[in-house]
């Protein structure tokens, strides 16, 4: 494998150089056992599968550290007809309730203020 091209170095930046056991799933950059960070699954086990530093900050500020969920199936088309038809919704639950009338509250009145500030130098 390549080495690993992580930035290393506070004052001088160069790349990692030690051998890669790894790479990045996201941007496929070759990682070596100290700069790979494990993914989790949703039971909180490593799954298998390796992010670099940036990606893993960036996939967990955006909430994306969850595994994708797996597409659903489409179920079997029905046998008859009126399987398939909606049910009924009972009038109880059909009709929406209606809103509760709040008396409309008048804003905190503000004194009036020009905005300028007058200033008088005082000699002495």
């Amino acid at each position: 494998m390549d080495p690993c091209t992580v930035e290393t170095g506070l004052l001088r930046k160069k790349p990692c150089g030690h051998a890669a056991v790894t790479q990045c799933v996201n941007c496929e950059r070759p990682l070596c056992a100290q700069h790979a960070v494990a993914q989790m699954t949703a039971a909180g086990k490593k799954s298998g599968k390796f992010l670099c530093k940036e990606c893993h900050a960036a996939w967990r500020d955006i909430g994306e550290t969850e595994p994708a969920q797996p597409a659903k199936t489409p179920a079997a088309p029905a046998k008859d007809a009126a399987a398939a038809a909606p049910k009924a919704v009972p009038a109880k639950l059909a009709e929406p309730k209606p809103a509760e009338a709040k008396p409309a509250e008048a804003p905190p009145a503000k004194p009036a203020d020009s905005g300028t500030i007058e200033f008088t130098p005082s000699k002495k």
